[in-house]
């Protein structure tokens, strides 16, 4: 191929290229993707589409919905959706990347949740809008309890209980409910995480906001009624995480929960925290205090014809007055607890009773009746707790030998044939038969020394074993 050059162009006029233009085959993509110089025409004109729907195809969830959003107008709530978004990328870098907070999907991916959360900012930026700030509480609301079903999402249940409180104080017109209901829900939501000191702050709030009004929930109930119920579960909470470290701290609350429960006329309630104050009394060395809330524990259980309460409450005050020295009382009690026992059924609870009134006979000297105590102990133990079935015939084989020896003693120091043949014949059958009274006259007696031990054996004087003779 030759190429021909045109001459010089020596009088100014505009000279021509005739170079040929390159094959197909050379030519650039550029100028390919040009149409080599046709009129260019759009691909989704082509394909029957516009450019929007182009968009919507290559684009993220995210950037559409984003879109759409700023379309539609309301700023505020792609400002909130992006501030969300912003949020959980730094709680995840803060996180590190060895925490589980990795292993949950970030709010971008998860499609289903990012349209409930468009649809219902967008109904509480026009709510703002027009004025009606109880409707963005509500949506706000509906925000938190939909999160509430997914346990990774606490962060957004936490935000939107936020924005409610905010909210819930722009509205006028209620008298301060919503407000009340705000702080219950921020209450509830701690509470629920186990920070239970902050829990107390929201929900005392409730407590104030709702004293004097006559507020009910969907089913009728008293909010003030419902707060006085909550706060007591929260202060028995607190004082049980508590006791360990301040005991003190732990008394005051189990306090606080026993005036809620009695505000709010839960007698069942009450009892049972009357219940607490007395074991918690009576675990720092104040018998005389815990038999008080004992004793009320009591009158509320045999009120309400609760057998079981009655029971336990009966064991609290033979354990209070045994510490107290009150013997003959707690015996008493403690005769109570058996009888409620066995009339409930309950094996483990009847034993625990016999084996409990069996030490306290076996203290006093009383080992006859220590004996068939511990006897009906082990009888009525489930089978599979061989250590303290164990426990039960050891102590019971014990007072078994102390009720024996003051007779024995005597037999062998008065040396009679008598005696001698009625204890050959005791070795043969170990039957009780020549077994003599050598415990107190009376209870009375032995309770009365103050020591909670038999009196001495009788001994056999010179006398004495001469007469048997």
């Amino acid at each position: 191929m030759t190429t021909t050059l045109p001459p010089v162009n020596q009088s100014g006029s505009k000279s021509v290229s005739t170079l040929p233009s390159l094959p197909r085959s050379q030519r650039s993509a550029k100028q390919l993707a040009r149409g080599a110089g046709r009129p260019r025409q759009s691909i989704g004109k082509l394909a029957g589409i516009d450019r929007a729907d182009v968009g919507a195809y290559r684009n993220t969830y995210k950037h559409n919905l984003s879109l759409e959003i700023l379309q539609e107008g309301y700023v505020s709530s792609f400002i909130e959706l992006f501030e969300l978004f912003d949020q959980q990328a730094k709680d995840r870098e803060r996180a590190g990347s060895d925490s589980g907070v990795h292993e949950v999907p970030i709010l971008i991916d998860q499609h289903d949740k990012l349209d409930v959360l468009k649809s219902k900012l967008i109904e509480a930026e026009e709510a703002r809008r027009s004025g009606a700030s109880d409707k963005s509480y509500q949506s706000y609301l509906e925000l938190a309890q939909y999160f509430e079903k997914f346990s990774s999402d606490q962060w957004l249940i936490d935000h939107f209980h936020k924005k409610c409180m905010s909210e819930s104080s722009k509205v006028e017109e209620d008298g301060g409910r919503k407000l009340a209901e705000a702080n219950y829900n921020i209450g509830i939501a701690l509470e629920k995480r186990g920070d239970l000191s902050s829990a107390v702050d929201y929900l005392e709030k409730f407590y104030n906001l709702t004293t004097e009004q006559e507020w009910q929930d969907k089913i009728g109930d008293n909010l003030h009624d419902i707060a006085s119920l909550q706060l007591y579960r929260t202060y028995t909470c607190l004082a049980e995480e508590l006791y360990e470290e301040a005991p003190s701290v732990s008394i005051e609350y189990l306090k606080k929960a026993f005036h809620m429960a009695n505000e709010g006329g839960n007698r069942t309630e009450a009892g049972v925290a009357s219940h607490r104050l007395g074991n918690i009394y009576e675990a720092v060395g104040d018998p005389e205090v815990a038999t008080m809330y004992h004793k009320g524990y009591l009158d509320r259980c045999k009120r309400d014809k609760d057998k079981i309460g009655t029971g336990k409450a009966h064991e609290a005050l033979a354990r209070c007055q045994q510490s107290e020295g009150k013997l003959e009382d707690a015996i008493e009690n403690y005769k109570e607890f058996v009888k409620i026992a066995e009339e409930v059924g309950e094996k483990g609870v009847y034993s625990q009773a016999c084996s409990s009134l069996a030490n306290l006979y076996n203290m006093l000297g009383e080992y006859g009746n220590a004996v068939e105590f511990y006897k009906k102990a082990a009888d009525s133990m489930e089978t599979d707790d061989k250590e303290r079935l164990e426990l039960m015939n050891i102590s019971q084989a014990i007072a078994r030998t102390h009720y024996q020896l003051a007779s024995y003693s005597n037999a062998i120091l008065c040396n009679t044939a008598k005696l001698t043949a009625s204890l050959v014949e005791w070795k043969d059958y170990r039957d009780d038969g020549f077994v003599a009274a050598s415990r107190p006259a009376t209870r009375a007696e032995s309770c009365a020394s103050g020591t909670g031990t038999p009196a001495a054996a009788e001994t056999v004087s010179e006398e004495t074993c001469e007469d048997k003779k």
